[in-house]
This record gives C-alpha cells, sequence and structure tokens, in this order.
C-alpha cells in the first residue's frame, strides 16, 4: 500500500470509528452525517467520498467481509470443500461474535429498522457473490450455484442473527460462543445430510 492508499484507509477508519462510538452512544438514528464528519475532523463532503450513506458507515466492514469471504473459498485447503471451507470459517467467528464490542453492535442494529433494511441488502449481495464464486470454482450449473449459495447464506445469517439475540439478552464470553458453535454445527450437519435429517431429536 502506497502512502497515498495508507492516507485514504487511515481517513476511511477515522470516519468509521467515530461514527461508530457516536453510534453506540446515542444510536444510529439519532446521529447525523454531519457530526460524524465534525468528530473525525472531515467535511461532510469527504464522508460521502468514502461512504454512499450513513449506513454503509455502519457496516463499513462489509466490503472487506466481501473479499474475505471469496477469498476463503478460492484458496480454502486442498480437498476442502465449499461447505467445509464456510462451516470452518464461520465457526471461527463464533468468540468474536461473543464478544462485548459485538454486544455493542448488535443493540444498535437491533434499534434501528434502517439497519436491518441494509442488512438484508448485504445479504443479498452476499449471497449473489457466493454464487458466482461457487460456479467459477466448481463448474455447475447456474442454478445449482444460486440454490447452494441461498443455503449456506441462509445458515451464515442465522448464525449472526442468533448472536445478536444472544448479545442483546447480556449473554457473552465462552459459553455464547459454545453455544454458537453448537448451533452452528447442526445447521449444517442439516445442509450436509439432507433436511431428512430435520426431525431427529435436538441433543443437549
Amino acid at each position: 500500500m502506497g502512502l497515498r492508499e495508507a492516507k485514504r484507509e487511515r481517513t476511511r477508519q477515522a470516519i468509521a470509528d467515530e461514527a461508530m462510538r457516536l453510534f453506540v452512544t446515542r444510536g444510529f438514528d439519532a446521529v447525523t452525517v454531519s457530526e460524524i464528519a465534525a468528530a473525525a475532523d472531515v467535511s461532510v463532503k469527504t464522508v460521502f467520498n468514502y461512504f454512499p450513506t450513513k449506513e454503509d458507515i455502519f457496516f463499513d466492514e462489509a466490503p472487506a467481509r466481501e473479499r474475505a469471504l471469496i477469498a476463503f473459498i478460492r484458496e480454502r485447503r486442498q480437498g476442502e470443500s465449499i461447505v467445509a471451507a464456510l462451516h470452518r470459517m464461520q465457526s471461527s467467528h463464533c468468540s468474536r461474535m461473543a464478544s462485548e464490542d459485538f454486544a455493542h453492535f448488535a443493540r444498535v442494529i437491533e434499534d434501528s429498522p434502517e439497519l436491518q433494511a441494509k442488512e438484508l441488502d448485504l445479504i443479498a449481495r452476499f449471497t449473489q457473490l457466493l454464487g458466482t464464486a461457487i460456479r467459477e470454482e466448481l463448474g455447475v450449473h447456474e442454478v445449482d450455484a444460486k440454490i447452494a449459495a441461498n443455503l449456506l447464506m441462509s445458515v451464515h445469517w442465522e448464525l449472526f442473527r442468533n448472536a445478536r439475540r444472544l448479545a442483546v439478552e447480556g449473554r457473552h464470553g465462552p459459553a455464547a460462543a459454545r453455544r454458537l458453535r453448537t448451533d452452528l454445527d447442526r445447521a449444517y450437519r442439516l445442509l450436509e445430510h439432507g433436511l431428512g435429517s430435520l426431525e431427529a431429536p435436538i441433543a443437549g
């Protein structure tokens, strides 16, 4: 990364950090872009140069998450299936999603219909990108790739929503992370062995 790119990244991160501080303190809907710009010591125009909408500021990590998702699939272990790779990736996120920092993030979303709508848009985009990656990696029919992407992303979204629910309830730390992994493992068993196992009793 060159000096100019590094400076741009620092500015972008400063905007996102100051915005999140305000969002957590006052709630997403109560904070204006002008206030974010002032807190980050930049102009409103500069904020919009980096983020098209206020919702994009909150979900500032989304572009990096997209790139990481596709890279994880394309650079997965030799002989590892895409399903197994995504299971491994999502399992590795459970501790972070059971942290106090995530709890702050979760509460802001729960209080904002605008962020919940943006979340749906992001899930749709992630699903489209995942479908394209599956089709290119495996050479399968486009319909098969789309169905697989929708199933896999539904697991990802349910993990996120489950983590958010636990966080809002004040349940975080190792026990919450174990709960998330247990639920995630069950979801992947359903994917790997078919919905015929749906009627199996839940252990534990």
